[in-house]
């Protein structure tokens, strides 16, 4: 009798026990496009500038034939309405993460291409920095990240690390005085126990900052055929996204 009255007084406890509430994933929804502008987002915003950088869109500033270096500006529908990029390459370099990113530029707009200098390379004036350009020649690998990594966000295929915002001078506009460049700090390896140290090489007075697909449309004057633009997750309004809402 005993033994029956602990079971069924084990049992009503195990009913009447509240369940643990499972925290499910939110997240911005995105949507899907073969062009995209990137908006800044800052990762820390204790380092951000003032006024903040946040929201701001790369654009390129002209620095010598064929070649722009990639700096960040508030947008302005009249004189920055952000510079549309394309993930190009194959289905299957887009598994592997093999691609590059192009922009139509010039007055008959033609392929430009995102270039992040390696670790052994370095700003002619800013020897701690590895700085982006967008530029003719060659591009350096470049991907948004997918899927298991939930926000689409640019990553350099050169090696783990961060972008970054610098207030720095242009070697051929030194009249112009500072403005704000995309620079890439590059991750050091702590293994094999401890991963990468993604803020071990931040330049000082730099910002850390991610760089965020917003939904566009590819540029039907340029010359390029677009063969190869390939569809990738971003956001509709990068500035609409209330950040702090969203986690796991």
């Amino acid at each position: 009798m005993k033994s029956t009255i602990v079971a069924l007084s084990l049992a009503t406890l195990a009913i009447s026990a509240p369940t643990a509430r499972r925290q499910v994933p939110h997240y911005p929804p995105t949507s899907s496009s073969q062009a995209f502008k990137l908006v800044t987002n800052v990762t820390d915003p204790a380092l951000d500038f003032s006024p903040s950088i946040k929201n701001w869109l790369v654009q390129g500033y002209h620095t010598g034939a064929g070649t722009n270096t990639a700096v960040l500006a508030p947008f302005d529908a009249a004189t920055n309405p952000g510079r549309i990029f394309y993930e190009n390459g194959t289905t299957q370099d887009q598994a592997y993460h093999s691609t590059t990113l192009l922009t139509d530029a010039g007055s008959l707009p033609a392929p430009f291409s995102w270039q992040v200098q390696s670790t052994t390379e370095f700003d002619a004036l800013y020897p701690a920095q590895h700085h982006v350009s967008i530029s003719v020649g060659q591009p350096t690998p470049a991907y948004i990240a997918s899927f298991p990594v939930v926000y689409p966000t640019v990553q350099n295929g050169l090696g783990q690390g961060t972008f970054v915002a610098c207030k720095n001078q242009l070697a051929s506009y030194p009249s112009l005085g500072e403005v704000v460049t995309v620079n890439y700090a590059y991750a050091t390896f702590e293994g094999p126990d401890g991963g990468y140290e993604y803020d071990a090489n931040i330049p000082e007075g730099c910002v850390p900052i991610s760089l965020i697909p917003e939904c566009a449309a590819l540029d039907g004057s340029s010359e390029a055929s677009h063969q190869f633009a390939l569809v990738e997750r971003c956001y509709e309004d990068v500035s609409a996204i209330n950040w702090p809402e969203y986690g796991p």
